[in-house]
């Protein structure tokens, strides 16, 4: 891995309309070959930025690749004390018609990425009223949700294994799923044609945890339209661990059921541009060599202080080496 980190930083050093009158109110269809999903820290310098035309003209290549952009969902609030200079007002601002739309006018869906069990709010059912409220502003602009992803549920439920450090709801697997189901049918009562999807972190969760999860939840109704994988290299269990034969048989498991296997791609190392982008391609030609191209590959940016001194990531241009789009473009091209 040190090898391949080491070959990413030589590879990023060489990388140098108008809103449609129709109100659609069901999720956009996916397009096979646009499988890369967007989804750009709260905090983000430049977040708002993007949806202008000046800033819509820094990404247009990055554009022109996605399936979808997600918006984490404390962004789509009006108050959000850690999203830095980002609220849902200069988000709708951005251009006439606002942003939401002119996403959806471009081909492009809208995600949300939600909590549906977390630490502070283990009701499920709770959590998805607050989801329901923080999407009524894509809504009430034409606009529309095309999927949720749930945020780790079972990392916030389940007794803490000692090395997130994070205080957890303290729940079984049969109590979780419970919860993650009531948020699931809440916001399926108001919008039933949202896929609502699972994140879960490997290797903090084996593959065999992640399986007895899928199963449990099916036990009691849900089927999962997609499950995305929070691969965190930092974090192989052991020396030994195969992760590449974990990959192929979680990936065949999952697609075995009818379910799409979706892959997070992050910096892991958020300190510098240069050990962010590394780290995040190194995942990225990992995952590919050991299973191909994922159903969905989202670039994800979850930084709100890259360098310690009050900095934030940035998005924009698409030709700066370390920035979100540019990291799209590059990633898009190892899966290809």
């Amino acid at each position: 891995m040190r090898a391949c980190a080491i070959t990413c930083v030589a590879l990023a050093a060489a990388f140098i309309t108008t809103v449609g009158c129709g109100r659609p109110t069901s999720p956009s269809a996916t397009v096979p070959e646009r499988f890369a999903i967007l989804a750009p820290a709260s905090a983000s310098a430049d977040l708002a930025n993007m949806f202008t035309e000046t800033g819509a003209s820094q990404w247009a290549r990055a554009r022109g690749q996605l399936r979808g952009f997600q918006f984490y969902q404390q962004s789509l609030r009006s108050f959000c004390p850690t999203c830095g200079p980002n609220t849902v007002a200069q988000i709708l601002q951005a251009r006439a018609g606002g942003a939401f739309a002119w996403l959806t006018s471009n081909g492009i869906q809208v995600g949300v990425e939600a909590g549906a069990v977390k630490e502070h709010t283990c009701d499920g059912r709770a959590l998805g009223h607050v989801l329901l409220n923080d999407m009524s502003p894509i809504y009430a602009t034409g606009s529309h949700v095309t999927f949720v992803a749930m945020d780790e549920p079972f990392a916030a439920a389940l007794p803490n294994r000692g090395i997130l450090g994070l205080a957890t709801c303290n729940f079984s697997i049969d109590q979780t799923v419970v919860q993650v189901k009531a948020f699931i049918d809440t916001v399926h009562a108001s919008h039933p044609a949202i896929r609502v999807g699972l994140i879960e972190p490997y290797p903090l969760f084996t593959v065999d945890d992640i399986t007895t999860f899928i199963v449990a939840l099916e036990n009691v109704g849900v089927r999962l339209p997609f499950f995305r994988l929070d691969f965190d290299i930092r974090h192989r269990l052991n020396e030994e661990a195969n992760a590449n034969a974990d990959l192929r048989k979680l990936r065949d498991f999952v697609q075995g059921r009818g379910i799409d296997f979706e892959l997070i791609v992050t910096g892991y190392d958020g300190r510098t541009d240069a050990g962010a982008v590394a780290s995040a391609m190194a995942l990225a030609y990992e995952v590919s060599v050991a299973v191909g191209r994922p159903s969905a590959v989202v670039f994800q940016d979850w930084s709100t202080d890259r360098l310690g001194l009050t900095t934030s990531a940035v998005n924009l241009p698409e030709q700066q080496v370390g920035s979100l789009t540019w990291l799209l473009n590059s990633g898009v091209d190892v899966f290809r």
